[in-house]
């Protein structure tokens, strides 16, 4: 046994040793890295060079032998590489200015201010609205994603409230969409338990429906109770809380709604059936979106948006970023660019506060090595 413990103890000697040579390169690199970043400073050239990192990463893998040494290989230097990016980006963000400062120019939050909220009135995105701003907030509602940011684009309301994700069912991609498209930031975020009910007119009953009226969302996280029904035709509709209202006026016993129980209360209808959802465990997180960003010391989680070349690795380099900055990434999902074919944009959520001279300086190592960068918000994160 002892004999194993002094061959194990012999190895990792012989490891430090390897490493204190490995170490010295490294420094010495890294000089040569900064001579680099002062030859870019003069010259106006970007940090990034992805043809380069490209060929310097080819060349070392065609030094080895083997798959697997060559995928270690490959590991090592995208590594190297991005911390001597890193160093790069910090001597040339001290002469041209940090660039994460040019995009963002936060504001104070507005006191007292008017919220537009996707929907009707009793809607789920009316709960967040209350919920983030309290009761006594002025709010109104439009019947469309789409209606709700030109809302704000008319400055007719200072802050709006969207769903952008379920528990169940995943992204809400229109909003995702509509956010990647229009220059405005998300200033907060709010979870909404959701409990779905069936609800139809006085009198009527479950074996009276013929027809479901709701969102896309409402039917799908309601698709198993839905089954039980049979023959029901179930149509989308603009929202599960104008879904409720159409219902209400129509006022036919073969016609039920899916929505939230406050609707029931608010256009004089009967719960059918209550929590239908396929899962006990249903939440929707809304987003509260502003044409300006607002920062506070509180912000721990920031979302964006950019694009990458189609090119081998410039994902995983990306990711890298984030690795050696310590910084957790929270989500990451692609979407096709509505206006090219087969090309997408990729949405991030991370934590951090750019008040905060680390996450800025990795923040800008993502801008240098991206295409069209999107800084969506830096807001605190529901825990």
């Amino acid at each position: 046994m002892n004999s194993e413990k002094n061959k194990l103890d012999e190895l990792r000697q012989g490891i430090d040793k390897l490493d204190k040579q490995i170490l010295e390169l490294f420094l010495k690199r890294m000089e040569f890295s900064s001579e680099v970043a002062e030859y870019k400073r003069k010259t106006g050239m970007p940090v990034l060079d992805s043809k380069r990192e490209k060929q310097v990463l080819e060349n070392k893998m065609g030094l080895v032998s083997g798959e697997a040494q060559k995928y270690e290989v490959y590991q090592l230097f995208t590594a190297i590489m991005s911390i001597s990016r890193d160093r790069q980006t910090r001597r040339l963000s001290s002469g041209r200015g940090k660039k994460i400062e040019d995009i963002l120019k936060p504001r104070e939050h507005i006191k007292n201010p008017s919220i537009v909220f996707y929907g009707a009135y009793g809607s789920y995105s009316e709960q967040a609205a209350v919920k983030y701003f309290g009761s006594n907030a002025e709010r109104f509602c439009r019947q469309s994603f789409e209606d709700v940011f030109l809302a704000l684009e008319a400055e007719e309301a200072d802050y709006a409230v969207l769903p952008i994700e379920n528990s169940n069912t995943g992204t809400i991609v229109d909003v995702m969409d509509l956010l990647g498209r229009y220059n405005y930031f998300i200033v907060g975020e709010v979870d909404i338990p959701i409990v779905h009910c069936l609800m139809g007119v006085k009198g009527a009953a479950v074996s009276d429906i013929k027809r479901v009226f709701s969102h896309e969302q409402g039917i799908i996280q309601s698709r198993e109770f839905l089954k039980t029904l049979g023959d029901v035709e179930c149509h989308e509709y603009y929202s599960t809380s104008r879904s409720a209202r159409k219902v209400a006026e129509d006022k036919d016993k073969t016609q039920a709604a899916i929505a939230g129980r406050q609707n029931a209360e608010l256009y004089g209808l009967e719960i059918l059936a209550e929590g239908i959802n396929n899962s006990e465990k249903n939440t929707t997180r809304f987003i509260v979106v502003s044409k300006e960003a607002e920062i506070s010391g509180e912000c721990d989680k920031i979302s964006a948006a950019f694009t990458l070349p189609h090119e081998s690795g410039e994902l995983y380099r990306i990711l890298a970023c984030f690795a050696y900055g310590s910084l957790n990434l929270l989500k990451l999902e692609s979407r096709p660019l509505y206006d090219k074919n087969f090309e997408y944009i990729f949405y991030v959520d991370y934590t951090g506060n750019l008040l905060d001279e680390n996450v800025r300086r990795i923040t800008n190592n993502v801008i240098e090595g991206t295409g069209d960068f999107k800084l969506l918000g830096n807001y605190r994160l529901i825990k």
